[in-house]
């Protein structure tokens, strides 16, 4: 389609004539187009055709690229695409501005929402993400540094081998804005020669790492559309549905029958898709905008109020479960706590019953507690008495009751049925000693032999327990 609603100006910013073509009414809201690499603001001609009456359109020639001039100390860093982008902006007065950027120019256009947020109302990146597919950019490097001189119409058929989506006549008219007459007769490309020499050393944008470029459009807020083309080769369907969902408020477009020049490889459909979107844009209709604009905590405050109406919803359900398994965790600990108290308290009587299984025969049930604590209480004075000497053991046997040790020795032996014949050898030895002790003074040998009938750590809580030479 060829195309004649536009008017062909310039603009001097940072020392370069800056070419453009302005669309529409210059009352209507405005709209800056960015280009890609290798190209001109003429490849939004379909599209600004078709807007230009609803909108005042500027499609910018970027620095180095069609009609704009080429940087002389080769500066096409990020940094200076972004400051022309102001300085355009400051020269035609423009305050607020929908900003569309292609490949190349949607990297510009991200980086000038980045360091201006406040003037643009609305962004559109079309083909273009924190990631490139490595086989479509080589295609692109391969054709742009394809033959520097060729007739006209060997470059238009050249393009449309590259991209058969467009006609010749379409082609045909998009390479005019490209190329320009040489003293030869022939024909070269506009854009700066020495992005097609790979040993000028010339760079492009930044050198960012792939977490920085995606921390780059994480940050952006203002209602943001992305077109990825359907057929591309350079935006994978994966980066785009990633970068629309970690964007805070931005939506996904595929524009079908569309490579990576989607607004000329399907200009209908892609007129049709950033139209809808800037009118729920006007409208305050965007949803991802009204969602980004409310505080999170009122979000919060109203998604639990709805929740309570509806019933517990996922956040509740995560919190009360945490809440059971850390209910569940602390009765566990405590159990277990307990349970390694009452080994610690039983572990003598455990031993005792164990010399008793493995001696006796099983027996009536009894009050076993009571007669293990008197027994233990029995030895452990007499251990006591013999630890301290000759003559303190002689008057510590004067101070024991030792008709109540020998009533609890029997009192054990009676619980534990026949006695004579099947008590342990442990109780026998102690009723053995016992009844000596009476009868003499005590020896400090003997102590230490009732000592030696007790399990170790018995022995030792006893021990520090009254003072014993254990």
């Amino acid at each position: 389609m060829v195309t004649a609603g536009y008017i062909e100006r310039s603009v001097t910013v940072n020392g370069l004539k800056l070419a453009y073509q302005e669309w529409g009414d210059p009352s209507a809201p405005p709209i800056v187009m960015l280009h890609g690499f290798g190209v001109s603001g003429h490849m939004f001609d379909e599209f600004a055709e078709r807007m230009q009456d609803r909108y005042r359109l500027f499609a910018l020639d970027q620095r180095g690229h069609g009609d704009s001039d080429w940087s002389e100390s080769g500066d096409y860093s990020r940094d200076a695409f972004v400051e022309d982008l102001e300085g355009f902006r400051q020269a035609l007065g423009l305050e607020k501005f929908v900003l569309i950027g292609h490949s190349m120019g949607g990297l510009n256009a991200v980086s000038y929402v980045n360091r201006y947020p406040g003037h643009v109302t609305a962004l559109v990146l079309v083909d273009v993400g924190p990631e490139a597919s490595k086989q479509g950019v080589d295609n692109i490097v391969r054709f742009t540094r394809g033959p520097d001189e060729l007739e006209f119409e060997e470059f238009v058929e050249m393009a449309h081998r590259f991209n058969p989506r467009r006609t010749l006549e379409n082609i045909r008219e998009r390479m005019r804005h490209r190329l320009k007459p040489t003293g030869s007769g022939k024909w070269t490309w506009k854009f700066d020669r020495r992005f097609r020499e790979p040993e000028s050393g010339l760079t492009i944008g930044w050198q960012l790492s792939s977490d920085e470029l995606w921390q780059l459009f994480r940050t952006i807020e203002v209602p943001t559309l992305l077109v990825r083309g359907a057929e591309s080769d350079v935006l994978s369907p994966e980066v785009a549905e990633r970068c629309a969902q970690e964007m805070p408020a931005a939506r996904l477009v595929t524009i079908p029958g569309a490579g990576h020049s989607v607004p000329g490889d399907n200009p209908d459909a892609f007129t049709e898709a950033v139209a809808s979107f800037l009118a729920e844009v006007e409208r305050g209709e965007f949803p991802p905008s009204a969602a980004a604009a409310e505080p999170p905590l009122d979000r919060l405050v109203k998604e639990q109020s709805e929740a309570r109406h509806r019933g517990p919803g996922m956040i509740a359900l995560v919190i009360v479960g945490a809440g059971a398994v850390i209910a569940l965790a602390g009765v566990g600990f405590a159990a277990r706590k307990a349970s390694e108290r009452r080994r610690q308290r039983r572990a003598p009587a455990r031993r005792l019953t164990e010399a008793v299984k493995t001696s006796a025969p099983p027996m009536p049930p009894v009050d076993l507690e009571l007669a293990r604590a008197r027994a233990t209480e029995t030895v452990a004075r007499l251990a006591e008495a013999a630890a301290r000497g000759t003559k303190r053991a002689r008057q510590a046997v004067d101070e024991v009751d030792l008709a109540r040790a020998r009533a609890a020795a029997a009192e054990v032996l009676a619980a534990l049925g026949e006695t004579g014949r099947h008590a342990p050898e442990v109780l026998r030895g102690t009723v053995q000693l016992v009844a000596p002790a009476a009868r003499r003074p005590a020896k400090r040998g003997i102590g230490h032999r009732v000592l030696a009938l007790l399990p170790h750590r018995v022995r030792r809580r006893k021990a520090r327990r009254f003072g014993w030479l254990a």
